[in-house]
């Protein structure tokens, strides 16, 4: 979960705020209720299907194969190649810049071959062993947490000095004029921000079949990983706000780095060291989570059969993780992909929703399916129209027309979704390079148990 959004995404949750001190920590702490009333909806999700997929097998199980097919087609081509190149090149402008002086702009080729190193290393890393691979994760998740600790620690300290711009934020956190005109679909912008900061949530589902026990450990780490993470969010902003002026953090490109410098003086380079760890340990979590999307959809037929197999040694699913890695470096190639980025977040949020839908539809579809981790049912209910609001409020406040490219790509998963069903199984030599591939690569098809 923990990535560069808490290093940066401050300023756009206060300028979604409208430059209120106290608003922006509410939708904070807004953001991890959301967090953990999707995560309690996956702990569900992942104690009933102990295979490989997450979102995707989810989907395929409670709303049918097209739905579960269009979410490998948006996800696999655009949504995951978007999020790993915009994490790596994030990680690459970071490190570089401790090789130039403050007066001078570091380069973007330089900055991209970083990215693509950290790309292929961890990819070879994530090929080679998951154990390694997890153990990785492991030092790079307490490397976050220090530095996150750091800046909670700093910013106490000038609380208890009696910092002026700190005591002057909060006794007037929450004044009338910055309240003024804050709206129903404002607020939702502010959100979007916030939750770009706690994605990764639902990330370890998508390895269900890989964890031990993934009917226990998989909702005991949720439960945990979330308060945590939230508590550590909010604890971060109060730092900032201890140290910086609002206008100060809307101004910074990056506020840990900005509060570093206030702060930290001569040793603050450990914030930026700690945010490059940071990325490259969210990074890291993608390439194991993204690597699983296209071995589930290709298990189903959905994808060339490659896409299903693992490596004979390491029992790692290469093919999928090579096409997840080359999707990666293609979006690293342009200048700008955020604007992809936002587009197709709008996305995300109807396949989440039509996945917390599908516990919804599994009760009455499949009563008797064992359930180890329960939820009530408003829980989902709840979880279904906050991703509702989460579409409309954009739309509604600040309309896009790259939402309609958003769109038209969906729209158009039925026609794809016909081809890769069926018509591409009659492709004269697909086995031939399948086989040639297979010898290429070192692999195999995997065996599973289908849970619909």
């Amino acid at each position: 979960m923990v990535g560069s959004g808490i290093f940066v995404s401050p300023t756009g949750v206060l300028a979604g705020s409208n430059n209120s001190v106290g608003l922006s920590l509410v939708v904070w702490a807004g953001c991890g209720v959301i967090a953990m009333v999707g995560a309690l909806c996956y702990c569900e999700l992942g104690s009933c299907f102990s295979i490989s997929g997450g979102t995707y097998t989810y989907i395929h199980a409670g709303c049918g194969p097209w739905l579960a097919f269009s979410y490998v087609w948006c996800t696999c081509l655009i949504s995951m190649g978007t999020a790993i190149a915009a994490l790596a090149l994030t990680f690459g402008d970071y490190a570089v810049e401790s090789f130039y002086p403050s007066t001078c702009k570091p380069s973007r080729y330089f900055s991209k071959a970083i990215a693509a190193s950290l790309l292929l290393l961890l990819t070879i890393v994530n090929c080679v062993s998951l154990k390694f691979a997890s153990k990785l994760q492991e030092i790079l998740t307490w490397a976050k947490f220090v530095g996150m600790a750091v800046i909670i620690v700093g910013g106490i300290v000038r609380l208890c000095q009696g910092d002026q711009v700190g005591t002057n934020n909060f006794s007037n956190a929450f004044r009338k004029e910055d309240l003024v005109g804050i709206g129903f679909s404002e607020v939702g912008l502010a959100f979007y921000q916030g939750l770009w900061a706690y994605d990764g949530w639902n990330g370890l589902n998508t390895l269900a079949e890989e964890v031990k026990d993934s009917h226990k450990t998989i909702p005991r780490a949720i439960l945990i990983a979330v308060p945590l993470v939230t508590m550590f969010y909010i604890m971060v902003n109060i730092s900032y706000f201890a140290v910086l002026t609002p206008e100060e953090i809307l101004q910074s490109n990056a506020v840990a780095v900005t509060w570093a410098s206030r702060v930290l003086g001569p040793v603050a380079w450990i914030i930026p060291v700690s945010v490059c760890l940071s990325i490259a340990g969210s990074l890291n979590g993608t390439v194991i989570a993204a690597g699983r999307i296209p071995l589930a959809a290709a298990r189903r037929g959905q994808l060339p059969k490659i896409f299903e197999m693992a490596d004979i040694h390491y029992h790692t699913p290469t093919p999928a993780l090579i096409f997840t890695t080359l999707t990666g470096l293609i979006y690293l190639l342009p200048n700008d992909f955020n604007s992809l980025i936002n587009a197709f977040s709008f996305s995300k949020w109807i396949f989440l929703a039509l996945s917390i839908a599908s516990i919804l539809v599994m009760r009455i579809t499949r009563p008797t399916m064992k359930r180890p981790f329960k939820i009530p049912i408003p829980v989902p209910v709840l979880a279904v129209v906050i991703c509702c609001y989460l579409l409309v409020a954009p739309l509604v406040y600040k309309p896009d027309v790259l939402i309609l490219y958003s769109l038209a790509f969906l729209l158009a998963s039925p026609i794809v979704y016909y081809f890769f069903a069926y018509k591409w199984r009659e492709c004269n030599g697909l086995d031939k390079i399948t086989l040639v591939l297979q010898k290429l690569l070192q692999v195999a098809p995997t065996t599973w148990e289908d849970c619909n």
